[in-house]
């Protein structure tokens, strides 16, 4: 009898994680599991049925990913990770891996060999087969080709097609925004494209996103565990969710904390790792301040690698910061956006 007990403690208990959604670290594909998403999914399904095409633009882990799921899964739409892609044959390789679940009446396999013998001919056909479909691509500014801004200037032109983007204001983003400099970005000027700027939670939408998700989920969080994560990580969806699933888990308070920043030190790592000399100086300084201004903030960089910086390539590294949406410029000055960036190097 106690054995069967257990048995049925163990297995309410699995249950209850199963469907615990809120603090899923996986991205979302139903809006009934995304946190605070009805005024932006709204009005990116709004714009999308428009003909307009979104470029939703914000920090890393604020729930961009799970947007363009949401949408994809509600507009039946195509999802496309362009985090590895950086040319135009892999963005064709990739949208016909996603085309494949949708069971389209396309002949993929005569696709895929044209667009491995002439990419741009070869995607420029296949999206002309897709026309009135919804193409969601994420982490858009990776793909490096100059020749994608034309393709999408074509497809405008030729069909009905739709897209969303998500992204950093650096590379392609930045161009399609249309604050990009030059003849590649003048390519899609006059199009309908929108930026939309996400955010992270304020600090009264982070409390209410952890006491809801606490709830869903029947765990205990006490006022001060509450504050304590929001002040620990200041609205960023991804950091307080990751903390909620380890909670979810059984963990305490304090555990959770140190696994959530061994999460992070991995992911922070790998994205330093893409940085220049320069730009990772810079993180490095604003990790011993709150917030500086620009000459302040250069001085104590120099002083830290102890070398000078000539004015326009400290500028340079620091707007790619800020577009990249890493650092914040503030009427007082900057300030990193990802309190973890501050936890994890301020111990390096």
């Amino acid at each position: 009898m106690r054995r069967d007990k257990i048995n049925m403690d163990k297995a309410i208990l699995v249950t209850n994680m199963a469907i615990c959604k809120i603090f899923d670290p996986y991205p979302k594909s139903t809006r009934e599991d995304f946190f605070d998403s009805e005024e932006i999914l709204n009005e990116v399904e709004k714009l999308v049925q428009g003909k307009f095409w979104p470029l939703l633009i914000g920090p890393k882990r604020t729930g961009k990913t799970s947007i363009l799921k949401i949408v994809a899964n509600e507009l039946n739409g195509i999802y496309v990770d362009a985090t590895n892609i950086r040319s135009i044959k892999q963005f064709g390789e990739e949208l016909i891996e996603s085309s494949v679940s949708l069971r389209l009446s396309l002949d993929l396999k005569v696709l895929r060999i044209e667009i491995q013998k002439t990419p741009l001919k070869g995607v420029r056909s296949l999206l002309k087969k897709l026309d009135h479909k919804i193409i969601l691509v994420d982490e858009v500014q990776n793909v490096v080709s100059p020749w994608f801004l034309t393709l999408l200037s074509n497809v405008y032109n030729e069909s009905e097609i739709r897209f969303v983007f998500t992204g950093s204001m650096i590379g392609l983003s930045k161009a399609l925004s249309g604050e990009g400099k030059g003849k590649v970005s003048s390519v899609l000027k006059g199009k309908p494209i929108l930026s939309i700027e996400i955010y992270p939670f304020s600090e009264e939408l982070g409390r209410r996103f952890l006491k809801i998700g606490s709830e869903r989920c029947g765990i205990k969080l006490s006022e001060d565990e509450i504050e304590e994560s929001v002040t620990t990580y200041r609205g960023i969806q991804g950091w307080l969710t990751y903390y909620g699933s380890f909670r979810n888990l059984g963990y305490s308070h304090n555990k959770a904390k140190d696994m959530v920043k061994k999460v992070a030190e991995g992911v922070i790592k790998e994205e330093l790792g893409r940085l220049s000399d320069t730009q990772r100086a810079i993180l490095r300084s604003l990790c011993l301040v709150e917030e500086v201004s620009w000459k302040e903030l250069k001085n104590l960089t120099e002083g830290l690698t102890k070398r000078e910086f000539k004015d326009w390539v400290f500028n340079h590294a620091l707007k790619q910061l800020v577009n990249a949406r890493l650092v914040k410029k503030d009427v007082n000055g900057y300030r990193i956006i990802d309190p973890m960036y501050k936890l994890i190097l301020n111990e390096k």
